[in-house]
């Protein structure tokens, strides 16, 4: 399931975060073309006209889709993995899993910087930055 846009969807992160970083390089090399990437603080005047606020962006993923409409939490996680093409993707839209995405995806997001580096390097094979004392960031990015 791909979607399909004149435009390329646009994925707004937290520069600052590991697996958010990491997360961001791997979906833009799955499309390349498909797929924009912005810094939260670059893209922060785009997205407070939408209506986030700076903490919620930095807390939670937003996608601008190519079609003008902007998607949160797990909806913008599936937009994302969709256009990335990733091959599971398509079980993210299934009932149950759809429902326990929903439910886990706000605590994953509040908690990302407790993750270790060396999970996200199981995942993705690398980390795009790698900073943080002893593998692990502890950072609110809000307070930033």
């Amino acid at each position: 399931m791909t979607i399909r846009t004149t435009a390329p969807i646009t994925m707004y992160f937290d520069a600052a975060c590991v697996v958010c970083s990491t997360e961001a390089q791997n979906m833009q090399a799955r499309n390349p073309s498909g797929i924009r990437l912005m810094p939260v603080d670059e893209g922060i005047d785009e997205l407070t006209a939408a209506g986030f606020s700076r903490a919620e962006a930095m807390t939670y993923l937003c996608v601008r889709g190519g079609d003008g409409n902007w998607y949160t939490h797990m909806d913008a996680v599936r937009q994302l993995y969709t256009t990335g093409g990733v091959a599971w993707a398509k079980w993210l839209y299934l009932p149950v899993v759809k429902q326990l995405g929903d439910v886990a995806y706000p605590f994953v997001a509040r908690n990302r910087y407790r993750i270790p580096n060396w999970v996200t390097q199981l995942i993705y094979g690398q980390t795009v930055m790698k900073h943080c004392k002893d593998g692990v960031c502890n950072v609110n990015p809000a307070k930033r």
